[in-house]
């Protein structure tokens, strides 16, 4: 197990939210079909699964504009910030903390990232749905820095299928390293530029 001072050890070298958000569309719409993957067919258990609680339901989906006609499930502009990300301090131990229903239970939404960021590396992902939740995936994450030296925590609290429409919010991330990475990073780097702004290093 490990102990308490393992995670006093652990820093946040940056912090913050991604500038793009989440669309909203109609699933049920008439023009719904090309937009894949929010075809019908694919609905029809989430459909059944709300309709015994609330009665029939229209579905409608947060998700992003894709590089093509139809929407995506991850904002494509991530590739590029993973990208400079990884330049500026070697790839991390990607942590992503996902909610809700996805979809497309032929792609999960985790796969989908990997895809988006072209990442090969070390990944967990965990479902987040409370505060609770998301207090223990935060004492896993700075758990597993303590380990790997340095992660990304991609908190991602898109709700992709609803059944009515919210206001959508933006993923954020979480930057961590162990002390003494944080302490080599201020040294050889100036202070990161671009979406991955830094934050002055404090401790978690």
């Amino acid at each position: 197990m490990m102990s308490r001072s393992h995670h006093t050890e652990v820093q946040l070298l940056a912090a913050g939210s991604l500038p793009d958000r989440p669309l909203l569309f109609s699933c049920d719409a008439a023009d719904a079909a090309p937009a894949d993957p929010c075809r019908p067919a694919r609905l029809e258990a989430w459909h059944r699964l709300h309709s015994a609680a609330t009665g029939p339901t229209g579905a409608v989906a947060h998700l992003f504009q894709g590089a093509g006609s139809g929407p995506d499930l991850h904002a494509q502009r991530l590739r590029e910030d993973w990208q400079r990300l990884c330049a500026e301090t070697d790839t991390p131990l990607l942590v992503y903390l996902h909610c809700g229903h996805q979809p497309d239970t032929r792609s999960p939404v985790l796969q989908h990232l990997l895809q988006t960021l072209d990442h090969h590396g070390a990944v967990h992902a965990l479902r987040v749905e409370c505060r609770r939740s998301l207090h223990d995936a935060m004492v896993l994450a700075r758990a597993l820095t303590a380990n790997s030296s340095l992660s990304l925590v991609l908190r991602d609290p898109t709700e992709r299928l609803s059944m009515r429409p919210e206001r959508s919010r933006p993923l954020r991330f979480a930057l961590l390293a162990t002390r003494d990475r944080a302490s080599a990073f201020a040294a050889r780097h100036a202070p990161m530029s671009g979406t991955f702004a830094a934050t002055p290093i404090r401790s978690l």
